[in-house]
């Protein structure tokens, strides 16, 4: 019997399914964890985890929503530098350095003497992400800065939570320094028409500051020059605060006009005080009117007499000016040992208008002899403005004994022409009488 062989299953062929599972499952185990890393290695450096401290904003101030305006010279002022954590780590140990210069000035005292210092810093701690943090400086402006933005250094220092190595950057910050500008926008006098010794005039004068930042501490000055002087002592100098930007004020001051001034145009400074100095912010113009003038051409008589009664004195006067005056009232001025009437209206007076003046006067009978100098008031309105002059006009007369009255002098006349007669009938009648006594003894 033939023996019949059997072809033998191969083993290989036996093992095909499951090695081939397996490694489909390697396969794509493998193209999965490509895929992951392809994936991990797309993202950008922030996923990792990194802090990221930034400059979001800077005001002088408190209150970033109502922020201070610096200006040259302000003492103590705060600066404030809100810093933020825009990463998506904690930042650990945020410590902030402020590098300055000039204008800004950084003082402390140690023991009483005083230090100054260029670079200022402060420790924020730690800042959650999205944590802000203000950081604050107690600064000075020298008072002759400029006005404009002055860029400083602020460096930054921490560490990332997750990456222990440590974050030094240094960002720029600007900080403004405005000075108000303030110009003349108006201004008035009351009363609105002014003259020659006119006395507490008022003038208003409106400020507007047209810069970027608040006036603040507004000190003005009105420099006067002759023929202006102030009323009273400081009546030119006002402290008006603060002017905000595009802001409008209203400073008054108080002056008097020399007697002599000219009429015309004048225009005076006004200056805001800066420490010692006095800054022109503009100039404030003044109009002095012409105001009437008059001439004593003549006074009639010039000679009274002690105890005289009724005495008229005539006073001619001429409207010297360019300018018309109204209801023109004159007034004698006079001292002791005078009475009488003494005022006389004189009414409209057109320019180069003569008229007279009488007053009349009583003397009394105790006046001393001599000269006598008077004043003459004049008050009229000009322009509806009731004007008066009483130092520039007098009139000067002499004052002479009582003259002896013509009766007595007639009496005196008549004794001593009677008194002569008398003398000259007695010294014919002795001379008669001797005579006729020589003749008998001549005949004899």
């Amino acid at each position: 019997m033939r023996a019949t062989l059997k072809p033998a299953r191969s083993v290989s062929n036996t093992l095909s399914v499951p090695s081939m599972q397996r490694r489909k499952t390697a396969v794509i185990f493998l193209v999965l964890l490509i895929a992951l890393f392809s994936r991990l290695g797309s993202q950008p450096a922030s996923a990792i985890g990194v802090a990221n401290v930034v400059v979001t904003n800077v005001y002088w101030g408190a209150s970033a929503a109502a922020p201070d305006t610096a200006h040259p010279g302000d003492v103590n002022l705060q600066l404030s530098i809100l810093i933020t954590n825009v990463g998506d780590d904690v930042a650990r140990s945020v410590n902030a350095t402020l590098y300055i210069g000039p204008p800004l000035i950084y003082s402390y005292q140690v023991n009483g003497s005083i230090y100054y210092a260029t670079a200022i810093s402060q420790i924020a701690g730690d800042m959650q992400p999205s944590q802000s943090y203000v950081l604050t400086y107690t600064l000075s402006i020298d008072s002759k800065a400029q006005e404009g933005i002055y860029r400083y250094s602020l460096e930054l220092v921490y560490k990332s939570a997750r990456e222990l190595q440590a974050i030094d950057t240094t960002v720029p910050v600007n900080v403004p320094v405005w000075r108000g500008e303030l110009h003349v926008q108006g201004e008035l006098t009351n009363p609105t028409k002014i003259y020659p010794d006119s006395k507490a005039v008022q003038v208003q004068v409106t400020i507007a500051n047209s810069g970027q930042g608040t006036a603040k501490n507004v000190q003005l000055q009105l420099v006067l020059q002759p023929p202006f002087t102030a009323s009273s002592s400081g009546s030119n100098q006002i402290f008006v605060g603060n002017i905000p930007p595009g802001q409008t004020t209203i400073a008054n001051f108080i002056l008097d006009v020399a007697q002599n001034a000219t009429f015309g145009q004048y225009s005076l400074i006004l200056g805001e005080g800066a420490g010692n100095q006095l800054i022109p912010i503009g100039q404030v113009p003044i109009y002095v009117n012409e105001k009437v003038a008059f001439d004593i051409v003549s006074v009639t008589p010039t000679t009274v007499h002690v105890g005289d009664s009724g005495d008229v004195i005539s006073v001619v006067i001429r409207n010297a000016g360019s300018v018309e005056a109204d209801s023109v009232r004159v007034e004698l001025q006079v001292g002791n040992y005078i009475t009488g009437t003494l005022t006389d209206f004189l009414g409209t007076m057109l320019s180069n208008e003569t008229k007279t003046a009488f007053f009349t006067i009583d003397i009394d009978s105790n006046a001393q002899q001599g000269q006598y100098t008077y004043n003459l008031r004049f008050d009229w309105t000009q322009d509806n403005n009731a004007l008066y002059n009483d130092y520039s006009y007098s009139i000067t007369f002499s004052v002479q004994p009582a003259p002896v009255p013509v009766g007595l002098l007639v009496v005196v006349a008549i004794v001593i022409i009677g008194g002569g007669a008398y003398f000259f009938m007695r010294r014919r009648k002795a001379k008669a009488a001797a005579a006729k006594t020589q003749t008998p003894n001549n005949q004899k």
